[in-house]
């Protein structure tokens, strides 16, 4: 019998009701307040029906479950009293899963987020397919809310209040077998096998009134225990947790997460009734929110640059891979391509940098083995993935050719050179430049139409944006297929036209540049810095050159320098100086900080000296914030008008994603959008009359002030 597009059900000869989820048009199955009002419906016609003995949800899609609520339908509400009467309708229909008389399962073969993840934890049981698909969480602090359909309340009676701190405050994702270490999950099974364990557990449950089956369930530590029914431990848990997330977050700009903590609390000192209506009515608060709002755009923002590029080519698949060069960038991509099952061949010239290319990835696998995130089994398997050589023996094989040596235009040339001798001619050649334009090194190649640009950011692990570069000759298959790489990698692809420093390098050197001068104006270093975190910005600028590395810092300015002038490029021999006395930043624990044991330690006054900055002068902050951030909007205007990022759209995706700027506020140009472009304009051009042509305000910002146009139309 169909319900509705989207959900049928069946009732097997077992008496068991399998409920089937199946988007129509659609990888992924989402939540919608239709879909729950024909849940709704259907468990009020069973609820009456003597022949049903079970209950199970599944899904027809392969690899997902449920992937929680449609963002769109959180995205068009605009009040509180519409975001909580949806929280509490949601609540309803999962608590009436709850009450029915017979046994209800999940049957989790892939993913399973939000109010997936919800609505199996309204189940009497969840089991789950032994698959690497499979992930299971409640990520909704990610989009500046909490869990609404009852997350906040179940979970932390299910897996206990550590655990359930842990999954709702971080939004992370479990496998099935860690999602089975805490309790979140009854069972783990072979993919094969899952519908029919489910049924089994489910005749084997309705034949066991006394409820025995839920002894199998890990039982919680004594600890544990005495954390939730002690009010006073309990309350000490929570008042870490919130330091712990004071320290992470402002509760101003992100306040999702110490919302999520008041909804847990009442889990536990409310009757369970009350508890559900505190959670119902902070989502009502939060949903409203700039910061929701910023993050859901953001969300679906990457959502879309993940889809397949519009370029009329498909694109190649890439089976096995090869990596020239076995530094911190080419050591980082081999690792990330081992962790997705890719065979690669790893080439570099020094037997040491192999050896320390392989202890790298080894090193952020064994981390993971900390975290409980990967069993020590995993960790030999994707290390034989990375194949190791000081020769060019075995490039032919490779599908796609990653170059990720010095940023140097000869010697990438070089590299390209001896390549094309090898590989194969269908083969993608991709360099990893930071800086220096893809035509220019494709210049002398034999297939220049193979070759394109595959900006990594450092640490490779970790930065979820890569750079896709078209050069002049680039072909749209050679595109599509880096492009499809990166989004396989796990990473979010921004395509960008060929350009010294491409987009977000270009955007993020005056921010650089401008620290400098503020520097050489006798601003202390920490004050810039305590400035741009009190933005929002994960580091302040000269932490951030610390972490790149002043070497390479001092390069991109010049690269920079010498395609746009004195506007982006280096204006103060300030780096030039600290290198000079082999200041290089944290990677030889000395640059504008000092460094011990990898962990900064404070500001160098020596630095002063080298930068021949005069006495101190003091700032207003909000003077300090608009010369570092408005010196971003004006180049990333000018990238628009240029070409150089399609639309706002990418230019925001790159910057948050890129360099960290402030998520809630949902990137640099929606920042000066709410700011106002009149506005930005008329400080633009203040700044310019005292600080120099480097602010004049790009023509586009003008142009759009005379029409009264904004970066995002309403």
């Amino acid at each position: 019998m169909s319900i509705e597009e989207g959900i049928d059900h069946r009732v097997d000869e077992d008496g068991i009701v399998h409920v089937v989820f199946d988007r129509p048009g659609d990888k992924v199955n989402l939540l919608t307040p239709a879909i729950l009002r024909e849940i709704a419906q259907l468990l009020d016609h069973l609820r009456g029906r003597a022949d049903v003995r079970g209950l199970v949800f599944e899904s027809a899609k392969p690899g997902v479950f449920l992937a929680g609520m449609d963002v769109e339908q959180i995205a068009a509400v605009e009040d509180a009293y519409r975001a909580s009467e949806a929280a509490r309708f949601g609540q309803a229909v999962f608590q009436r899963i709850a009450d029915l008389p017979v046994p209800t399962a999940c049957a989790i073969a892939g993913t399973c987020l939000g109010g997936g993840t919800e609505l199996a934890l309204a189940c009497t049981f969840r089991v789950a397919a032994d698959d690497p698909r499979v992930r299971i969480g409640l990520p909704e602090v990610q989009l500046g809310i909490i869990p609404g359909f009852g997350g906040t309340q179940r979970l932390p009676r299910l897996v206990g209040l550590a655990s359930a701190l842990d999954l709702i405050l971080t939004g992370r994702r479990l496998d099935a077998a860690r999602a089975a270490r805490i309790g979140l999950v009854d069972k783990v099974v072979p993919l094969p096998y899952l519908s029919r364990e489910v049924v089994a557990l489910l005749r084997a449950a309705a034949e066991d009134p006394r409820g025995t089956l839920r002894s199998l369930r890990p039982r919680r530590s004594l600890g544990a225990a005495l954390l939730e029914s002690v009010p006073l431990l309990r309350r000490i848990l929570l008042i870490r947790a919130r330091r712990t997330t004071a320290a992470r977050v402002r509760a101003a700009d992100y306040p999702a997460p110490f919302r999520a903590l008041d909804a847990v609390d009442a889990a536990f000192s409310t009757p369970s009734g009350q508890g559900f209506d505190v959670e119902a009515r902070l989502v009502g608060e939060l949903v409203p929110t700039r910061t929701s709002k910023n993050l859901i755009w953001l969300f679906k923002s990457q959502t879309a640059l993940k889809k397949a590029v519009d370029s009329g080519a498909a694109p190649r698949k890439v089976r096995r891979i090869a990596v020239l060069g076995a530094g911190i960038m080419g050591g980082g991509i081999s690792q990330i391509a081992a962790d997705r099952d890719l065979p690669v061949r790893l080439k570099d010239i020094r037997y040491e940098a192999l050896l320390s290319a392989l202890s790298t990835a080894g090193g952020i696998w064994r981390e993971r083995i900390r975290k409980g995130q990967i069993a020590p089994r995993e960790v030999g398997q994707r290390m034989a993935l990375i194949a190791p050589t000081l020769d060019d023996r075995g490039l032919a094989l490779a599908d796609l050719v990653v170059e990720a040596v010095v940023e140097d235009l000869a010697v990438k040339q070089k590299v390209l050179a001896a390549a094309e001798e090898r590989i194969g001619e269908r083969a993608v050649f991709a360099s990893n430049t930071s800086s220096i334009p893809i035509t220019e090194i494709a210049a002398k190649a034999l297939r220049p139409e193979r070759v394109v640009g595959l900006h990594f950011f450092n640490p490779v692990h970790r930065m979820p944006l890569v750079e896709v570069i078209a050069g002049q000759r680039s072909s749209p298959e050679a595109m599509a297929t880096v492009h499809r790489f990166a989004v396989d990698l796990g990473k979010t692809p921004v395509i960008v036209r060929d350009s010294p420093g491409f987009l977000v390098n270009r955007v993020l050197m005056p921010y650089l540049n401008e620290a400098i001068r503020l520097l050489s104006d006798g601003v202390r270093i920490e004050v810039v810095d305590a400035a741009a975190t009190s933005f929002g910005m994960p580091m302040g600028p000269f932490a951030l050159l610390d972490q790149v590395g002043l070497d390479t810092a001092h390069h991109v300015a010049h690269v920079l320098h010498a395609a746009f002038g004195t506007r982006i490029g280096p204006t103060t021999p300030t780096l030039g100086s600290l290198i000079a006395a082999e200041r290089l930043g944290a990677k030889n624990g000395r640059g504008f900080y000092v460094y011990r044991n990898g962990r900064r330690a404070g500001e160098d006054g020596k630095v002063y000296a080298l930068a021949h900055a005069p006495a101190r002068r003091d700032l207003p902050v909000e003077t300090l914030q608009e010369r570092l951030v408005l010196a971003m909007v004006n180049e990333a205007a000018l990238c628009l008008e240029e070409g150089v990022g399609r639309e706002p759209r990418d230019v925001d995706v790159a910057m948050v994603l890129g360099t960290g700027f402030p998520a809630f506020r949902g990137g640099l140009l929606r920042h000066a959008d709410d700011l106002g472009i009149a506005v930005v304009v008329d400080r633009l051009s203040r700044l310019a009359d005292a600080q120099g042509e480097r602010f004049r305000p790009a023509r586009i910002l003008r142009e759009m002030v005379r029409e009264q146009r904004k970066f995002y139309p309403a």
